[in-house]
């Protein structure tokens, strides 16, 4: 039962499950924050500056989710909840400047930055929803989140590799509680009722993060290219990049019979099926961050040697989304387009060739991949396809 002065804030399940202009606002964050993850990745493209990079990704993705989990429970429309949403968007824009320095000297406002978004989050939705039945929701949130709080801060007080490793512990942790089900004192563990989210709602806002990814490879793109000059290799290499960004977002919202809402809400286990696209939709985000970070090099340096490590990401990132695509037609629509695994199995098989090849041939093989496996998806839908669905605001 919803009662008390707060309940016009929690959203009626029975009206139209859309996101809001709130919601799109808040976003515009993220263009920059995976901005600056590519900028740290870039600058420090080796095993544990891939790894850092990973864990700020896996921070951001949760504040991301989590917030989204909030608008999924409150009705974003009421300004009260719109304040919400914009006090957050303001940590994660702090969390962002911090970014490429959060391993350095920018460790304190990253962790404290993120910390404090999840705890204020959490204490705003305990007092909405204190006679709501998802009550013990968001207790659940601050009991965990301040304990791995607690290590995200201690890590930022240590240098070196004793952060790498006291942030791994409390990312861990923050994973880690929704599959243990957030057992808590006095609370015990979240029954499954308490995660029935609207699968409408969340299907869009994964949809727009992918719009947001990818737009973010373009700026990227271009701004490269206007620090690199107006050499023919150099436009080549640009042009590439581009095509490959097209082609990604075609293969994510080509198939636009495969309504990701209805899919989450007719399924027999709708949180596992929620859980899921978000692990895929992780999956391609990364994937998108590991392209961006090659568009650059290869715009920057299309004729070079190519080493290992460039490879692994020229090549890495559209794999990467691949991966994430195919995990997403596999758990949740339960059918996987076999040209999306064969053209996985050619990334995989061709990347000992490419080493020491320019990056422009590298980066020019794997958009020859990623056409084949267009065309090859288009051919095998017998009926004929619809135009593929570029809103962001339409119901997903």
């Amino acid at each position: 039962m919803t009662t008390g002065r707060f309940s016009t804030l929690i959203r009626d399940p029975g009206q139209p499950q859309r996101a809001t202009a709130v919601e799109l606002f808040y976003d515009l964050v993220f263009v920059f924050i995976l901005a600056r993850l590519a900028e740290a990745l870039v600058a420090n493209l080796h095993p544990l500056g891939a790894y850092q990079t990973l864990l700020l990704l896996l921070a951001i993705w949760w504040v991301w989710s989590y917030t989204n989990l909030a608008t999924d429970t409150l009705d974003s429309r009421r300004p009260a909840v719109q304040l919400l949403v914009i006090a957050i968007m303001l940590g994660s824009l702090m969390m962002s400047t911090a970014v490429p320095e959060a391993f350095d000297g920018q460790g304190v406002l990253f962790a404290a930055s993120y910390v404090g978004i999840h705890l204020f989050r959490s204490i705003v939705l305990a007092v909405i929803l204190h006679r709501h039945r998802l009550h013990n929701r968001p207790l659940r949130g601050i009991f965990w989140f301040g304990i791995s709080g607690a290590i995200w801060l201690a890590g930022a007080l240590v240098p070196g590799v004793p952060r790498t490793v006291l942030w791994t512990v409390a990312l861990g942790m923050d994973y880690l509680g929704p599959v243990l089900r957030w057992p808590t004192p006095k609370l015990g563990r979240s029954p499954d009722w308490e995660w029935n989210t609207t699968g409408e709602h969340l299907a869009e806002r994964y949809r727009q993060f992918i719009i947001i990814a990818l737009g973010e490879t373009v700026v990227i793109t271009a701004r490269t290219i206007r620090s690199t000059g107006d050499a023919p290799r150099e436009r080549m290499a640009f042009l590439v990049s581009f095509g490959t960004t097209v082609l990604l977002w075609w293969i994510y919202f080509y198939r636009t019979r495969e309504k990701l809402g209805s899919a989450i809400v007719g399924s027999a286990d709708p949180g596992r099926e929620t859980t899921w696209a978000g692990y895929a939709h992780l999956i391609m985000v990364a994937g998108v961050v590991l392209t961006t970070v090659s568009d650059e090099l290869v715009i920057r340096n299309p004729l070079d040697n190519t080493p290992w490590g460039w490879v692994l990401v020229i090549i890495g990132g559209p794999a990467l989304f691949l991966v994430g695509r195919t995990l997403l037609g596999h758990e949740v629509f339960v059918r996987v387009a076999r040209p999306w695994l064969i053209g996985l199995g050619v990334l995989v098989a061709m990347s000992p060739l490419m080493v020491h090849l320019p990056p422009l041939a590298v980066a020019t093989s794997v958009l020859a991949v990623l056409l084949g496996i267009v065309v090859a998806d288009a051919l095998t839908l017998r009926d004929p396809p619809a135009r593929p669905d570029t809103t962001t605001t339409g119901r997903a």
